[in-house]
């Protein structure tokens, strides 16, 4: 998936609107939506501050397709993966092979998201302050962005994994494995001190996906073991 965030026609207005867009997203990313002036968002973009109120009347609103891009963004990168997902899951026909298959090709698009497209860490900054500290926008960014994903992915993993989907235990796993994705673009400075780099090239997206491969692997193996045991 390599969609154009806040993706629009090549009009003046809407491209001048669309550099709004991601100017904002990069300064609320840095500082906060609070801490994030409209008039250093206008300069980041090339626009004079009246533009914010031409084009989105004012902060909050513009604050507000930021978010509804972020929610077209996660739609577009997995809603194929999903709509599989479902499919298999209603038709029966979803098998704990399927369901790890499915689970390896969802962590590599978000790997691959984030390793290799500069935009998508602007995005993940306000995400990741939306998590810590949420403004009012959060709740539709959970309801329409995070939970349909989060849930998504915890169905296919309890289909792998012979766990109820609805468990604490199942919704927990699949934030955990989440995490493995996360944790080489959140503390990205870390890995490269510990690799001897510069920065993540392919190679180390392939190396990092192998590895995620076999974890998945692993965890649902056991998992369907541990079940098989306990049901003699």
């Amino acid at each position: 998936m390599n969609a154009e965030l806040f993706a629009t026609n090549p009009t003046k207005g809407e491209q001048a609107k669309r550099r709004l867009l991601l100017a904002a997203l990069e300064k609320i990313g840095e500082k906060g939506y609070e801490n994030a002036s409209v008039r250093e968002i206008a300069d980041a973009a090339g626009q004079n501050v009246a533009a914010i109120a031409y084009y989105f009347g004012n902060k909050e609103n513009l604050y507000g397709e930021v978010i509804e891009g972020i929610i077209r963004y996660l739609s577009g990168a997995f809603g194929g993966l999903a709509a599989e997902a479902k499919q298999l899951l209603e038709s029966g026909q979803m098998t704990g092979e399927r369901g790890a298959d499915l689970l390896k090709r969802m962590l590599r698009t978000l790997l691959v998201e984030h390793l290799e497209r500069n935009e998508i860490g602007k995005l993940r900054n306000v995400m990741i302050r939306e998590q810590a500290s949420p403004t009012a926008a959060f709740e539709k960014l959970y309801t329409r962005g995070m939970k349909p994903l989060h849930e998504f992915f915890t169905r296919t993993l309890a289909a792998a994994s012979g766990e109820d989907p609805e468990s604490h235990q199942a919704i927990i796993r699949s934030h955990a494995l989440f995490g493995q994705v996360l944790g080489f673009t959140v503390a990205r400075s870390t890995i490269l001190r510990r690799l001897g780099v510069e920065k993540l090239e392919k190679e180390h997206a392939e190396l990092i996906a192998g590895v995620i491969d076999e974890h998945v692997d692993f965890i649902c193996g056991a998992l369907i073991t541990r079940k098989g045991k306990a049901s003699e």
